[in-house]
């Protein structure tokens, strides 16, 4: 990859220290332009305030995810509706965050042009209802509004690659270990997975690198302690499923 044209964009931290130290060390290994992150630092983990720092402190641009949505809108309805495993954890985000790391959050945009990328944490169409690109419908409705070659997003925390043809066709393919070359006369929609809790059944932290000028795309996936993130969720008393999925990927 060029050394001067690709940034490390990264999604779905939810409070996970462990996963995001890990996936900043190895970032630390490319000579990228810098990092961009897609939203949902909180959420389902003990440790929102350090890693909104650690995004504060590392990240050139971020964006809104659906748990930062729901951090700010919590007053609009009952925590108590909320499953625990998503409830405890925004309780635990709005008792550590400080004022100026939720003003930071608050600011944030619901999306980014940085031409010829757009960053969103997920569907761009109806942006602010967070909808999923997880099927082919969806992936049509996302590419009708993307107005850049490339999209990127999280929300799944599922890593995969969404191209849309000149022809209209849409098809989708696992992200593989190795770099991508994508069709300068097609579009993408590229799902960089999650850092602190992926669901596609590898428990590997999940992040992407992406060369713009050459238009290339690496999806990374990194080691982590996971016992020793469990212990801090235990520690922290949130609901028991929210650490034993880190170790199966789900």
């Amino acid at each position: 990859m060029s050394k001067s044209s690709f940034f490390a964009i990264i999604s779905d931290i939810h409070a996970n220290i462990d996963a995001l130290e890990a996936v900043l060390a190895d970032i630390e290994q490319w000579p990228c332009r810098g990092i961009l992150c897609l939203g949902d630092i909180v959420g389902y983990g003990p440790d929102p305030a350090a890693c909104v720092q650690r995004v504060m402190d590392t990240c050139a641009v971020s964006v809104f995810g659906n748990h930062e949505a729901m951090l700010f809108l919590a007053d609009q309805f009952h925590m108590d509706d909320l499953q625990p495993s998503i409830g405890e954890p925004i309780r635990l985000a709005a008792e550590q965050l400080s004022q100026e790391q939720m003003k930071w959050l608050r600011d944030l945009p619901i999306s980014a042009d940085l031409d010829p990328m757009m960053l969103s944490h997920a569907a761009l169409n109806d942006i602010g209802s967070f909808h999923y690109v997880d099927d082919e419908d969806s992936a049509k409705a996302h590419f009708a509004v993307q107005t850049a070659f490339a999209s990127f997003q999280g929300h799944t925390h599922v890593p995969l690659i969404w191209e849309e043809k000149q022809d209209g066709r849409i098809t989708c393919f696992n992200a593989p270990d190795k770099p991508v070359q994508l069709d300068a006369v097609d579009r993408y929609a590229i799902n960089v997975g999650s850092v602190g809790q992926p669901r596609d059944a590898d428990p590997r932290a999940s992040y992407a690198l992406y060369d713009y000028e050459r238009r290339l795309i690496l999806h990374r996936r990194v080691k982590y302690d996971i016992a020793r993130a469990q212990a801090r969720f235990k520690k922290s008393n949130l609901p028991a499923r929210n650490a034993r999925r880190l170790a199966k990927g789900q």
